[in-house]
């Protein structure tokens, strides 16, 4: 049994008009290539013990080397703190990284050496005997009590790189009590069949009531990952020194930090030559730091945006206009899918994804009031293109009456497939699920829950194999990411009309 099966080191320590909305996209997308840099700002004056002044040029890079600063935007890391001893809860051959405010004390591997084994899958478990499918899922071979509903912590997050391969972005929380009192986070991305790229460790710290501070992460994407301190106040989460780049460093730098930008929202969308900083406004940079301009105004009206390639894709998402958008640093941001809807409120476009090759959106057509529901919803598809005019809508399936904006509905797309969370009849179980569609021909398959309590969420990455999705649920035992086969999931369903 190695250091990461067992706790780290020894025993643990105690409504707008479209018209309105679209101008100020359309201003938004002006402000592309700008090229404009941050100036200096002041240095964290919040650190509450020994800091390190890393000098008047401490910016962020993704692909500088590992824990150097070299021009860009101004971090936290002009103001950090010096190391202190480890505590017992630290992997074996891990150092703090010392590039954070005091509160926000980040733990990594001192060599690649050091990092953890890869994951280990198991056969699904279920309540209702052997599944009908080819399933397995993550199994928890680190300290977890049982049951274990947060063994697995976070929204975790994928992507499929060049060579076919899901790399996922998960954390895994240890737990050495039946509370829950005392415990670890590990925030990794690893491969689904092979070696972690990057890891990282914060301790669980006694925090006053109803305070509390995790490791979070958003999308990565094309071989980047971000992360993020999420400082809990009550339920609500404050995202705060954002840090991320290529996917194998295992010293990120800082991108920017709570002092900067919208120091309650703010968190990073990593893309291929860019990222997104995703706050009260789009604001899109390149890796040296150079700002490009804003991608949109008011983020709660966006889906969740996402990179494809060095194309942003989002949507408007703002009852009662839903249109599918794109930012280019060519052109900026232009309505993709839907400009041909005019005024017209009774038909939208949302929840867009794409690998690259083709594109899947939701669209709804009817509505009897103001609400977002649409009579009728329908999976759609074209090859993807960032030109509005090479858009060729095709149905796949129709799905019945319900909302398009649903977060579940986000789908990921590769080879050929794409796949989201159904919920044709909640709360009864074999009426929600997760829904896989063949882009050639609107053949679809059904994954539906195992039982009362358990559920799909949403799929997170789609190979040519498999597709990976979260789940939870008392048949699972706890959250996990499950993988299934699509050749052993049958048939499958003709497309409705």
């Amino acid at each position: 049994m190695d250091a990461f099966t067992q706790w780290p080191r020894r025993a643990v320590r105690g409504g707008t008009s479209l018209a309105i909305l679209i101008t100020a996209l359309l201003l938004a997308g002006c402000r592309s290539s700008t090229g404009a840099d941050r100036g200096p700002s002041k240095p964290a004056d919040d650190c509450n013990g020994p800091c390190v002044d890393w000098g008047d040029d401490g910016g962020n890079r993704g692909d500088a080397k590992e824990g150097v600063w070299e021009g860009g935007r101004d971090s936290a890391a002009d103001q950090s703190c010096v190391p202190q001893p480890l505590s017992d809860t630290i992997p074996e051959g891990w150092e703090e990284y010392p590039a954070m405010e005091c509160q926000y004390r980040l733990y990594v591997p001192s060599s690649r050496d050091y990092l953890p084994p890869p994951l280990v899958w198991e056969p699904c478990t279920s309540s209702i005997g052997q599944l009908p499918y080819d399933c397995r899922q993550i199994k928890v071979d680190w300290p977890s009590f049982e049951p274990a509903p947060y063994a697995l912590g976070g929204q975790h997050a994928a992507y499929v790189d060049s060579q076919g391969k899901a790399i996922l972005q998960i954390r895994k929380v240890y737990q050495m009590s039946r509370g829950g009192i005392l415990y670890g986070y590990m925030g990794m991305t690893v491969e689904a069949d092979g070696p972690v790229r990057q890891a990282f460790w914060r301790d669980y710290l006694p925090e006053p009531p109803g305070h509390q501070i995790t490791i979070g992460f958003r999308h990565p994407s094309a071989g980047k990952t971000s992360w993020a301190f999420v400082e809990w106040v009550g339920n609500y989460p404050y995202r705060k020194a954002p840090f991320g780049g290529d996917d194998t460093l295992l010293r990120p730098p800082i991108l920017f930090d709570r002092m900067q930008s919208d120091p309650d929202v703010a968190s990073v969308i990593p893309g291929m030559g860019f990222y997104l900083e995703n706050s009260r406004q789009m604001r899109v940079f390149k890796w040296d730091g150079t700002e490009m301009g804003i991608a949109a105004y008011a983020t709660s009206a966006y889906s969740p945006p996402q990179w494809v390639g060095d194309t942003l894709l989002f949507a408007l998402q703002s009852s009662p206009n839903y249109r599918v958008l794109r930012w280019t640093e060519h052109d900026g941001t232009k309505i993709l899918v839907g400009a041909d809807f005019g005024q017209d409120d009774l038909r939208g476009a949302a929840n867009p994804g794409s690998d690259g090759n083709d594109l899947v959106w939701f669209q709804g057509e009817g509505r009897d009031d103001d609400s977002a529901a649409y009579s009728t919803r329908w999976v759609m598809t074209s090859k993807f293109t960032t030109d509005p005019s090479e858009i060729r809508p095709r149905r796949l399936t129709r799905l019945s009456k319900g909302v398009i904006i649903s977060g579940s509905l986000l789908p990921p797309v590769g080879c050929g497939y794409a796949a989201f969370r159904y919920d044709d009849g909640y709360p009864k179980p074999e009426e929600r699920g997760l829904l896989v569609v063949r882009l050639s021909d609107g053949v679809s398959w059904k994954l539906p829950s195992l039982g009362p309590g358990d559920g799909w969420f949403p799929a997170i990455a789609i190979t040519c194999d498999e597709v990976f999705a979260r789940y939870s649920g008392p048949s699972a035992r706890f959250e996990t990411i499950r993988r299934v086969r699509l050749d052993s999931l049958g048939p499958g369903i003709p497309p409705s009309e």
